[in-house]
């Protein structure tokens, strides 16, 4: 039980009785039995009342409430750009001449009023000042945001902040500046002066490719003050040239786009250097080149539409397939098809199996391979041999005639979405022939949607997906898809809804499942000042994880030597942190052992050089003059930060401030009283034993 002091003061003569009391019942006979005198007794039971009054006051653990005042001065920050650019933007002989002393000068004056907080910022922001302008990136909106999350309140007072105004990360400043509630005060840094250069702003490209496409690129190549100039822009592949283009620079400040197209002769992760030849009189080199990674993928999904005669669905459904990047589409009939099935990623049979085509051996060697199928029923077909697939729908009773059937989307369909829009268009499309019969949805498919006959409703399927552990199986129980296409033109101007549909349905069906028992995995690319970070995962023959086995890393750079590295548990998996890289192309190999059976895994990851403070050479002090204006601040060049001094000094509004709060004391924490209790009991044991008593 805790109480304050004055809850607790009403207790003390209660704690008193009970000192007294133990003392009278103590030493009440003690001048006759004990032999002591009167005068003596009563000492020795005033200490003893003394000492246990105060026990027992304190084990009440009382409480002591202090008012603490505390003034506080009117905090000042300073945030000084630690980033490589102000070197490159003009202000080298400043940063390693005079003005460390000055900002060092500016802290010093500021101190003796304001509570002077010091940062360098760049990428993130770190405590104190350096000049060693090795930052990587800048993020000035960052900075703020660390000072508005430190010291937002009424002890912000102002905010001293440096640099060349160039930032190329994190978000604009302008309205972080404007939640500080302080003025904002800007030491320009840098050259304004537009300089002769070429700037190489960027490459637009795909992060994926696919063997055997032309990937495009398209190069953003900017010209300051060179008018008239030409020069070379070319695509680099291991130093050698596969697509480049001369280009004329027009006007003083000339931007231009230039489209290139590069064919990827392997898989893999493909370096691409995009390079812009040098001219005489550049401010800078560094900004002509910039590498692109693009991942080239072996892996495209081969899908087969096999028909029992021409249709036009099958050149709907090859025209839909074109647009879907990484599916490649063959079409044939089943009186000619001689191909291996096994080889493919996805059938599509239309009207198939027929009484004139059973297709048997084809389509045990697609179940072998555990193929999927999307069948489209057809008049003609041999239902009692597309029962025996159980591929989902069952279909009885045919009678070789058909009925119109229009989709009913159902709106619990689960295996991919369908947006509003998509929805609405396949409920309005034509209808489709279906087979006259009655139609049944097995156990394990789901409707995509049913039919409806007229203005009914049925429960029978229209579309169909059947996924029965790891193989898929898709019904559309009528043929005119093409009709679908052909509306969706009509109605919308363009066949994105029918080509989704299908797109959605390929995907599902092809859907490649990873059997792998041994998988490392980590991110295609890294910047020098990202830490490189491995993740694996081993399973067991029930593809459980274990992470009982050991897994070595070798990691071989472009000079070829090798870093060794070992994968630590992490969870259910593996993880390694090989740290931070120098920019360049990285092989690397994984190897581990489980239940007496060797795994490997081998890729490439490629680490980028960070570029982004060279690509500028122009201060941008436009910044720094908005930021002022917006906050009441002042902007001043290196050598002018006394004006600084003054204007903080003359705000009347940054005065200390004095904070009173209370604070409890816990009397039983006090030492003295420990020992004052221990002293009353000390002298009542010596005054006893003196006078031959214990």
């Amino acid at each position: 039980m805790n109480l304050t002091t004055a809850h607790s003061l009403w207790l003390a003569p209660l704690c008193l009785l009970l000192g007294l009391g133990l003392a009278w019942w103590l030493y009440r006979r003690a001048a006759g039995q004990e032999g002591f005198s009167r005068n003596l007794s009563l000492v020795l039971a005033a200490c003893r009342a003394l000492a246990v009054a105060l026990i027992a006051f304190f084990l009440l653990e009382p409480m002591v409430r202090i008012l603490v005042r505390e003034v506080r001065k009117p905090v000042v920050v300073v945030l000084h750009d630690g980033s490589s650019s102000v070197m490159a933007a003009g202000d080298t002989a400043a940063i390693r001449g005079t003005y460390p002393a000055e900002l060092a000068e500016l802290q010093e004056k500021l101190g003796d009023r304001f509570d002077v907080r010091a940062f360098t910022y760049g990428e993130s922001v770190a405590d104190g000042i350096s000049f060693a302008q090795t930052g990587a990136l800048t993020d000035v909106d960052g900075a703020l945001r660390e000072v508005y999350d430190r010291f937002n309140g009424p002890d912000l007072g102002a905010v001293i902040i440096d640099g060349d105004g160039i930032y190329n990360r994190g978000r604009d400043p302008r309205s972080t500046a404007d939640k500080l509630g302080a003025p904002v005060f800007a030491i320009a840094l840098g050259d304004t002066t537009v300089r002769p250069d070429l700037v190489l702003r960027g490459v637009e490209h795909n992060r994926i490719g696919y063997l055997g496409n032309e990937l495009p690129l398209l190069v953003k190549l900017e010209g300051r003050r060179m008018a008239g100039t030409s020069t070379r822009v070319s695509i680099l592949q291991g130093g050698k040239e596969v697509a480049g283009r001369d280009v004329v620079l027009n006007g003083r400040a000339a931007f231009v786009e230039l489209p290139f197209t590069v064919k990827p002769e392997r898989a893999g992760m493909q370096r691409y250097t995009v390079l812009v030849r040098p001219v005489q009189g550049e401010a800078t080199e560094v900004n002509n080149r910039m590498d692109v990674l693009i991942d080239v993928l072996d892996d495209r999904q081969k899908v087969l539409l096999l028909g029992a005669a021409p249709h036009p669905d099958l050149g709907a459904l090859r025209l839909a397939l074109g647009g879907l990047d990484g599916y490649g589409t063959e079409l044939a009939f089943a009186a000619d098809f001689a191909g291996d099935v096994s080889t493919y990623d996805l059938v599509i049979l239309h009207g198939l199996p027929s009484p004139k085509h059973p297709i048997q051996p084809l389509l045990q060697k697609a179940d072998a391979a555990g193929v999927p199928i999307c069948y489209i029923l057809a008049l003609g077909m041999d239902f009692n041999g597309f029962n025996t697939r159980a591929a989902g729908v069952q279909v009885s009773a045919a009678r070789g005639s058909a009925t119109d059937a229009q989709a009913n989307v159902n709106k619990d369909f689960s295996f991919f979405t369908l947006d509003p829009d998509q929805t609405r268009a396949i409920e309005r499309f034509p209808p489709l022939q279906v087979p006259f019969g009655q139609f049944e949805l097995g156990r394990s498919a789901t409707a995509l949607a049913t039919q409806r006959i007229g203005m009914v409703n049925t429960p029978y399927p229209l579309i169909a997906l059947s996924q029965q552990q790891e193989r898929r199986t898709a019904v559309i129980a009528g043929e005119g898809l093409w009709r679908w296409r052909i509306n969706d033109l009509q109605q919308n101007g363009d066949h994105a809804r029918f080509d989704r549909l299908v797109h959605k349905l390929v995907q599902f069906l092809a859907l490649k499942v990873n059997k792998e028992r041994f998988r490392v995995e980590h991110a295609p690319r890294y910047s020098e000042n990202e830490r490189v970070v491995f993740t694996a995962e081993l399973y067991n023959a029930t593809f459980e994880p274990v992470n009982t086995a050991e897994v070595t890393l070798a990691l071989k750079d472009e000079e070829g030597r090798d870093h060794m590295h070992t994968f630590s548990p992490s969870g259910t998996g593996y993880r390694a942190d090989v740290g931070r890289l120098p920019a360049g192309a990285y092989t690397w190999a994984a190897r581990t052992k489980a239940d007496g059976t060797a795994y490997a895994a081998s890729g490439e990851l490629h680490v980028e050089a960070l570029v982004a403070e060279q690509l500028s050479t122009v201060a941008d002090h436009g910044l720094w003059h908005d930021l002022a204006a917006r906050t009441n601040g002042a902007v001043v060049m290196p050598g002018g930060t006394d004006a600084i001094v003054q204007a903080i000094e003359a705000r009347p509004d940054l005065v200390a401030r004095s904070y009173a709060h209370p604070s409890f004391s816990d009397l039983i924490g006090l030492r003295w009283l420990f020992f004052a209790i221990l002293g009353l009991l000390t002298c009542e044991w010596v005054l006893r034993r003196r006078n031959g008593a214990y």
